[in-house]
């Protein structure tokens, strides 16, 4: 049986028919639950996705998962999405959903960063660093140990809020990956046993690192936001030896972290289709938007040792960075 429902983005005053097979629409929709709900009608014109598993001639390969094809006609506002195994089609349907999302977005002025984003007590947090730093390991020990929301694990807009001083984050349907031998840094402890319980539906998982579903955060004890005030930024860095060390960064140590954590573009591997739907938009192409957002965040820097320096984090984001910004 063929289904269609339509999904509403946060952003960018889009919606998107999905249709296409009942158990690959709905599965499709439980993915990108609950950035993209379900609505009853369209927004505007929408976009139409279709997906499939009628795999028709040359595919794109990815490492460690199945070929797939991707098709576009941004003239038409249609996609076409297929995998010729049924439970990797909702994985590479959000992964263009996201992107078109994030390509409308950027072009309509929102700043990409790379980064996880979280709301603490109503202070945003944007965790950014080096692969390896930590940021998926501290982002799931604020939710699971300090009732933080997660807003996003690996990358986040930033859009301009209501009020010109300040920037929301946004978020999106990107799943969470979390590396088999970090578990031991998680706080609270985070087993095996229940990260395999929590993530069921992502068929990328693998004995190195399992992926959850932002939806599926909640089965560890955590939340999900989509959306939030931005006001914080901590780089996370990581140092083999000494204990952790915190610093404030000044103007110019801030506008220099915030710009080399910003993505060069409005997704890092569907370049195609976020040309095809913005053209080639550099993120804070004059700087006014880069110093805006400098001006209204506060930066810091934390240096941690590779084991052992989480419970310092969290002190530290509870005892100076939530009181700091609320008082």
């Amino acid at each position: 049986m063929l289904i269609e429902r339509i999904v509403r983005p946060p952003l960018a005053d889009l919606s998107v028919a999905v249709s296409g097979a009942a158990p690959l629409v709905r599965a499709v929709t439980e993915f990108v639950a609950p950035f993209y709900p379900i609505a009853d009608r369209p927004t505007g014109t929408p976009w139409r996705m279709t997906v499939d598993t009628d795999l028709r001639g040359p595919a794109t390969l990815d490492d460690r998962q199945p070929p797939h094809q991707a098709t576009w006609d941004v003239a038409r506002r249609q996609l076409r999405v297929c995998c010729g195994q049924s439970n990797w089609v909702p994985v590479f349907a959000t992964r263009y959903l996201r992107t078109l999302v994030r390509a409308m977005a950027v072009a309509g002025g929102a700043l990409p960063l790379h980064g996880a984003g979280l709301s603490l007590g109503g202070v945003g947090i944007m965790l950014v660093g080096d692969k390896w730093a930590g940021k998926t390991t501290a982002a799931l020990s604020l939710t699971r140990g300090c009732a933080a929301e997660l807003v996003s694990n690996d990358d986040v807009l930033l859009v301009p809020s209501p009020d010109e001083d300040r920037w929301e984050m946004v978020g999106g349907p990107r799943a969470v990956g979390v590396r088999s031998g970090s578990l031991g840094e998680h706080v609270p402890p985070l087993t095996p046993g229940e990260l395999e319980a929590a993530a069921r539906r992502h068929p990328g998982s693998r004995p190195d690192k399992t992926f959850l579903l932002p939806s599926e955060v909640t089965a560890l004890g955590g939340a999900v936001r989509v959306r939030a005030p931005a006001h914080v930024v901590v780089e996370l860095e990581t140092r083999p030896h000494g204990p952790s060390e915190v610093e404030r960064l000044d103007e110019d140590e801030a506008l220099d972290l915030v710009t080399r954590h910003l993505e060069g573009a409005a997704d890092r591997r569907r370049l195609g289709l976020v040309e095809a739907v913005a053209g080639r938009v550099p993120p804070a192409d004059d700087g006014r938007a880069l110093t805006s957002l400098r001006d209204g965040l506060r930066c810091y820097r934390f240096r941690h040792p590779i084991t052992g320096w989480v419970g310092s984090f969290l002190d530290f984001v509870r005892a100076d960075v939530s009181n700091e910004v609320t008082r």
